[in-house]
């Protein structure tokens, strides 16, 4: 049971740390020639890592809850 809750905290945390970064790059210059580009914006920044380091944390607070739920009790 302890896995299922610290990876879903790590799940949460990952994926609103995204949201975070993804709603603060719209704030500033949305379009780039005509194109929607957050992404072009965190480069801008020099966020990108850090975008990439909350989404592996996302993808690793999923894979650590559904090992606490697989798990066998012994």
């Amino acid at each position: 049971m302890k896995k299922v809750i610290l990876g879903s905290i790590m799940f949460l945390a990952g994926a609103l740390c995204t949201a975070i970064l993804l709603s603060g790059t719209m704030a500033n210059d949305w379009t780039t020639n005509g194109r929607l580009s957050s992404f072009w914006n965190m480069s801008q920044y020099g966020i990108l890592p850090a975008f990439y380091i909350f989404i592996g944390i996302a993808v690793a607070g999923i894979a650590v809850a559904i090992w606490g739920i697989f798990d066998k009790k012994e």
